[in-house]
């Protein structure tokens, strides 16, 4: 009886000792695992009056919601923190502050923006991106209007001294950034940075299958270079505001001036400086025109006019969701370049010969594409749809004529050459919907 009485205690003890055990190890279970306690001891390091906190496991990190009080967010819990489940570091925080907390320079920049004014709605919350091995912090404000029964939300990112480095239309709801989530920097790339522009802050690299993608600041203006896999540079593209102007050489402005696109500098809504590894330096500028769209006008730095993008290279690094899409939808396209539009996403293709653009929303959906086609090759049914109007083929300008492709459709847009005013025929399902005169 003693012996089965000792047995007893002593399995007794045992267990005490392995729950105690495995308490040490374990801590708050999510349906998706366990958080560790050492990564519960980080946080509450790094955050010692958080409450309200909760946990979710994902991939590879830990992830805390909680609230603090010094941020003064008006909904709880909206706080998140990364950590790694492996060794319990941090990789990034996304606080809630409201609007009037922001550094001077962001709010300054916001509100001179077109996003200050109505119709947009201003939401007073913004968050506030810190990213382990990263300087930079990032400002997020979020934006929305309501247009003709259409709802549009922007989210607008920020650096601390006010210069907009990102626009993002129509993200996910609640988004959590954690796209932004800091990958490692890549040693080759960080040397030739500091080689060719010493001083410069890295914003964010993305890294994807068609190469490696960084942001950074350099004398307070926004670049971005493009590398291959192999970290071998392709491209930077230096992404100017019209406050820059003079940056520009002045035989590339003379040229510039002389294009039958342009109108006035007001009309000028972005110039990128594009330095290629093949040494095709040139800039694109997007122009507003007299029917209130854009066209890009290309000129290489020696002031000589282009005929469209040069052909110095492709690829971009786009997420793999955009390049199932395009492949699917558009089989045997080259990616050339990713570039991000007033909050849109446009990738250019090279598809059956001909240069696409390629438009996705924030949520990486599909917008629409577009492209250019000339007279000759122009549907019958459009043809005849300007004929019924009361114009004749000889009044279309060749040189605009647009095809845009929706879930809904193909529409095209054409320009007549009047002795008056200039107009544009909407072109619908061999319909001319839509008549809009200069």
């Amino acid at each position: 009886m003693k012996t089965t009485r000792h047995l007893f205690l002593t399995f007794v003890a045992c267990s005490m000792i392995l729950l105690s055990a495995c308490s040490d190890e374990n801590g708050p279970q999510t349906p998706n695992g366990t958080v560790p306690d050492k990564v519960v001891e980080a946080f509450y390091s790094q955050y010692p009056d958080a409450s309200n906190v909760s946990w979710e496991v994902t991939d590879e990190y830990a992830v805390a919601s909680f609230s603090i009080d010094e941020t003064r967010a008006t909904e709880s819990g909206k706080n998140k923190a990364w950590y790694r489940l492996s060794d319990a570091s941090w990789s990034m925080s996304d606080i809630d502050i409201p609007y009037a907390l922001l550094p001077q320079a962001v709010k300054t920049s916001f509100e001179q923006s077109e996003y200050a004014q109505s119709p947009w709605r201003l939401d007073n919350e913004v968050d506030v991106i810190y990213r382990h091995g990263y300087d930079e912090v990032i400002y997020v404000i979020e934006v929305e209007k309501n247009e003709n029964g259409k709802e549009t939300e922007v989210d607008l990112y920020y650096t601390a001294d006010g210069i907009l480095v990102n626009t993002v239309i129509d993200a996910e709801k609640d988004n959590d950034h954690s796209d932004m989530l800091p990958g490692a920097k890549p040693s080759t790339i960080t040397e030739w940075l500091n080689q060719n522009f010493p001083g410069a802050r890295i914003v964010d690299i993305d890294d994807e299958d068609g190469g490696i993608e960084v942001d950074f600041i350099y004398e307070g203006i926004k670049h971005e270079a493009l590398f291959t896999v192999g970290q071998e540079w392709i491209y930077t593209k230096a992404e100017y505001e019209l406050r820059h102007i003079d940056l520009v050489e002045p035989v590339v402005m003379e040229a510039l001036r002389a294009s039958e696109h342009y109108t006035s500098d007001r009309n000028i809504d972005d110039i990128d400086r594009y330095t290629t590894a093949t040494g095709e330096d040139f800039y694109c500028f997007e122009l507003e025109t007299r029917f209130d769209d854009d066209i890009e006008v290309y000129i290489s730095i020696t002031g000589e006019v282009l005929q469209g993008r040069p052909s110095w290279g492709n690829g971009a690094a786009v997420d793999s969701d955009i390049e199932e899409f395009i492949a699917g939808k558009y089989p045997g396209a080259v990616i050339v370049e990713k570039d991000n539009d007033d909050g849109y996403i446009e990738v250019e293709i090279r598809h059956d010969g001909i240069e696409k653009e390629v438009v996705f929303n924030g949520r990486h959906e599909w917008i629409c594409t577009k492209w250019e086609i000339s007279r000759r090759v122009m549907p019958e049914e459009v043809m005849n749809a300007i004929v019924n109007a009361g114009y004749s083929a000889s009044q279309i300008d060749d040189d605009d004529i647009d095809v845009i492709e929706t879930a809904d459709g193909i529409t095209y847009e054409v320009e007549i050459e009047t002795h008056g005013d200039d107009i544009k025929l909407i072109i619908v399902n061999g319909v001319v919907e839509h008549v809009i005169r200069d």
